[in-house]
């Protein structure tokens, strides 16, 4: 990967900017520009983001998929001016499961995919972690190296 700073972004951030929710939207936004007006930093995720960020709450709640929605999940995913992904593979899935491990033997409950994200941050460098299941992932920010936030900008977009 280029040299960049990079922000890992857990599934749940993503899911939080497509369903525009009214509390999280104007900081969300806020950090999508200052990315996008970069020319050094990238958001990061792993590529099981685009499993985990499946239909936004409206369908859910419905149980009704629209095209338009998911072509927007797509479209989303396709801007590589702020995102990036990061490939699962051999390297990330050992240091997942140590994490796992670690984790059991400290009394933790770690699921699957929360490792993989964890171990693809600590992989890529990542400067921090920004998810908001911070009582899940927060406790695991020392065995990887990287801070681990809610999503935070010095100053959030008003609308």
């Amino acid at each position: 990967m280029p040299d960049f700073q990079y922000t890992y972004w857990d599934a749940n951030v993503f899911i939080s900017y497509l369903n525009d929710d009214k509390d999280r939207t104007p900081v969300l936004e806020a950090i999508l520009e200052s990315v996008e007006s970069s020319k050094t930093t990238r958001i990061v995720t792993s590529v099981i983001s685009k499993v985990e960020v499946t239909w936004v709450a409206q369908e859910k709640l419905n149980r009704i998929l629209y095209a338009e929605e998911e072509k927007r999940i797509d479209e989303m995913w396709e801007n590589d001016d702020i995102f990036e992904m990061v490939e699962f593979n051999n390297e990330i899935a050992l240091m997942a499961r140590k994490l796992m491990r670690t984790g059991l033997s400290q009394g933790w409950r770690l699921r699957t995919n929360d490792a993989i994200h964890l171990a693809s941050a600590q992989w890529v460098g990542a400067m921090e972690l920004q998810t908001y299941d911070i009582k899940d992932f927060e406790k695991f920010s020392q065995l990887i190296g990287i801070a681990i936030k809610e999503p935070h900008t010095i100053q959030p977009k008003l609308f």
